[in-house]
């Protein structure tokens, strides 16, 4: 059975390098709504520069991929958003519409080791960058999963290794 895993957590919590990990691993598919902006606007395209209606272009399209790979009954992993309940949701339409499995992951890192990691990134980029407004965004917007998700917790400090092998190898 084809899976979804989300992946939610507030910016620079390490959701992207979870995903990734996962994704090499299992050879997983991976989606990013900041992938999807890059190849609709451009790379130089700035956030400030969309409007919603853009922004409602940009997650429809990340979702008709998703809804590609689970069809061609390929696993994907998305790191790029599921701040709130409402977007999660949104994924566990699909998911039960299609016959798919969902996993939904919540990387739980304290806010000051996340903001440290946001200074880091502006010395030397090794991610997109990300305003402070942004930032402060995710954080008043951040919805950790609730129980009924049923959330896989990955906590600051857990050996990525060791916890990719105890809790998604069981899921494969």
């Amino acid at each position: 059975m084809s899976k979804l895993f989300i992946i939610c957590g507030i910016s620079f919590a390490g959701k992207s390098t979870l995903g990734k990990k996962i994704a090499q691993q299992f050879g997983y598919a991976e989606v990013d709504v900041d992938d999807t902006k890059t190849h609709l606007y451009g790379p130089d395209i700035q956030d400030e520069a969309l409007c919603r209606d853009d922004w409602i272009r940009i997650y429809a399209e990340t979702d008709f991929l998703i809804e590609h790979y689970l069809q061609a009954g390929k696993t994907v992993i998305d790191a790029s958003r599921s701040f709130q309940k409402e977007e999660r949701l949104q994924a566990r339409h699909i998911t039960t519409r299609l016959g798919a499995e969902i996993v939904t992951i919540f990387v739980d890192t304290p806010e000051a080791i996340a903001r440290q990691r946001l200074l880091e990134n502006r010395k030397k980029p090794l991610r997109r960058e990300v305003t402070d407004k942004d930032f402060e965004a995710t954080l008043r917007a951040i919805e950790p999963p609730t129980i009924d998700e049923n959330p896989l917790v990955f906590h600051y400090g857990d050996d990525v290794e060791r916890w990719i092998a105890q809790n998604i190898s069981a899921l494969c």
